[in-house]
């Protein structure tokens, strides 16, 4: 008796786990529905209908997760951040600020990139008022990509003063997300020459004060 109750007792505990683990993929297909529909028809004018029909279920199964477009925005948001902080965490490290100029550029930019290629609605995020929390959220991560500028040229260029620092810092900020305008219009060969570009042009930009 006391293994058949054990048995069942193990059964009970188990049960949940398919169970979340059909939720979390469940809730990625949703955030994943909500990438494209943002990125297509923008915040706005997107409803929790229109990523309902993007990730192939009902209204009602998406309402499980989330109650409204402004929930799903924020765990946009934050998906976003943890990604790019764990981003920044490797092409900012020590480690990383070791490498020669162009291999460090080539990091930092194609890391970047790839990650805005890969998630078009963080622009859309960035640039709609939803909520102060979403808000905070994808507005702080520009500032921290320029704070580990600075900190990545100070590691090469302990001598630089700050003020140079922070400025070289929030100019090579400024020149990749100019360049990432264009690279949002581009192909996929025209995105190859931009990346290029971009690259060549902070280095050129960066070479100076850093050997000095």
């Amino acid at each position: 008796m006391v293994y058949t109750e054990y048995s069942m007792e193990q059964k009970k505990d188990a049960r949940p786990v398919p169970r979340r683990a059909r939720g979390l993929q469940r809730m990625a297909s949703i955030l994943a529905a909500a990438e494209i529909v943002f990125a297509r028809m923008g915040y706005e004018e997107a409803t929790t209908n229109h990523i309902a029909a993007q990730a192939g279920i009902s209204p009602g199964s998406l309402y499980q997760f989330f109650s409204n477009k402004e929930e799903i925005a924020q765990a946009l948001a934050t998906r976003y951040t943890e990604e790019l902080q764990e981003a920044h965490a490797i092409i900012f490290s020590v480690e990383a600020a070791a490498l020669p100029l162009p291999l460090w550029l080539d990091q930092i930019f194609d890391t970047l990139v790839a990650f805005h290629l890969s998630h078009p609605a963080f622009h859309i995020l960035l640039n709609t008022p939803i909520s102060s929390r979403v808000t905070s959220l994808v507005r702080a991560l520009p500032q921290q990509m320029q704070e580990n500028f600075d900190l990545g040229i100070e590691r090469k260029a302990p001598d630089l003063s700050e003020a140079q620092r922070k400025l070289s810092a929030l100019m090579t900020v400024q020149i990749f997300k100019g360049t990432l305008l264009l690279i949002f219009q581009a192909n996929e060969e025209e995105t190859k020459r931009l990346v290029n570009e971009l690259k060549t042009v902070v280095r050129r930009y960066l070479e100076p004060l850093l050997d000095r």
